[in-house]
């Protein structure tokens, strides 16, 4: 089954010539003024140059054109198992979803991942070894003995969204992407028929939750909906908790009016002008909850998540932060486990997987503290 995709009107194709126009001139710009850029932008030339292209690009373009110009996440999966001859396994969660299995299905760990940004899941979609080879090579790094173990990664997407609005590949995968259109609920009901499927053959002591951006919201509405079942979605009943879960950047808030603010994006790769239509292609009509919006649930609603550890990241230079920050408060008050809050210096949003995706060599810090909190986990 593949994710279609979306369609535009003829004006809106047509549109997609100015506005890649725009994007070019936006990147020989940021090239020209990069040897006197200031300390507010990314220290590399490559994030310079890719953070105001993405900048432009998210500024420029809607939603839907972003979605109409990339590939969906299933097309990205099927082009990755093709290259780093790995087999090729997709399973139809229900409720319109796709699941992409990276790995062993019948792995001792399994990682859930949601995907967030308008960006399809895959290639770069990647914090954790994928091959056979770079699996033993992560066990060696991994101490003790009992944390060497495989570690199966579902990547689902989610349907569509304001980051990911119509890939949901797993889909939608995030890769649990989703079929154009779907609005919230939708996106809940995918993710949560995600960890239903898994919680058929694994216990929920074997089960981690990730995701990125929206995907990270995603994780914070699964947990969520364990411990304050959605009135629209089928309860999941879990006898003990789930071992860990993963926010990187998490989308905490959909308010979507920030005039009255003075945010500084240059260091950074979206800008405060994305608030509104993300959060429209999100929501459509339905309405805001501490679903979608866990920085507005009280500090009691952590209280029962069933998980044992929650790893939150936010990157120094993303606009976001003060947002992860205020959301992470009420976190810790709250919540009853263990629980960690990671900041990147001096780094931008998902910055983890897009400085990857354009190229940039040098592992951030959080992406780091991901690698280790999961040795540390398993």
């Amino acid at each position: 089954m593949i994710t279609p995709k979306i369609s535009l009107s003829l004006a809106e194709k047509l549109d997609l010539v100015p506005a890649l126009a725009s994007i070019t001139l936006t990147v020989f710009w940021a090239l020209l003024t990069s040897l006197w850029r200031s300390a507010a932008y990314p220290k590399t030339l490559v994030l310079h140059i890719g953070y105001a292209a993405f900048r432009k690009a998210t500024a420029r373009m809607t939603v839907a054109q972003m979605q109409y110009a990339l590939p969906t996440t299933d097309q990205n999966y099927e082009r990755y198992v093709r290259k780093h001859k790995l087999p090729s396994n997709t399973v139809d969660l229900g409720d319109g979803a796709l699941g992409h299995w990276i790995g062993d299905p019948k792995a001792d760990n399994i990682l859930i991942w949601y995907h967030g940004i308008f960006i399809p899941s895959f290639p770069f979609h990647r914090p954790f070894p994928t091959t056979s080879h770079s699996q033993n090579k992560y066990r060696r790094r991994l101490r003790p003995p009992r944390q060497q173990r495989l570690l199966s990664v579902l990547l689902e997407p989610y349907n569509s969204s304001a980051e990911l609005s119509q890939q949901i590949a797993l889909h939608l995968h995030t890769n649990l992407h989703s079929r154009p259109g779907g609005t919230y609920p939708t996106q809940l009901r995918q993710a949560t028929s995600a960890l239903r499927h898994i919680l058929t053959t694994h216990s929920p002591s074997q089960i981690l939750l990730g995701g990125d951006s929206a995907g990270g919201n995603l994780v914070g509405g699964v947990l969520s909906h364990l411990a304050h079942p959605h009135p629209q979605i089928a309860p999941i009943t879990c006898e003990e908790s789930l071992r860990g879960a993963i926010m990187i950047a998490p989308w905490t808030s959909l308010a979507s009016d920030y005039t009255d603010q003075e945010i500084d994006s240059r260091g950074d790769l979206i800008t405060p002008a994305v608030a509104g239509p993300w959060a429209q292609a999100y929501l459509g009509s339905g309405e805001r909850d501490h679903y979608t919006d866990l920085s507005s649930a009280p500090a009691e609603w952590f209280e029962s998540f069933p998980v044992e550890k929650v790893l939150v990241c936010g990157g120094g230079r993303e606009i976001l932060l003060p947002v992860i920050e205020g959301f992470v408060g009420k976190l810790r008050e709250g919540f009853k486990g263990e629980m960690e809050f990671c900041v990147g210096e001096g780094e931008g949003h998902v910055a983890p997987i897009y400085n990857l995706y354009i190229g940039e060599k040098e592992e951030t810090g959080q992406g780091m503290r991901v690698r280790g909190w999961l040795g540390e986990t398993l």
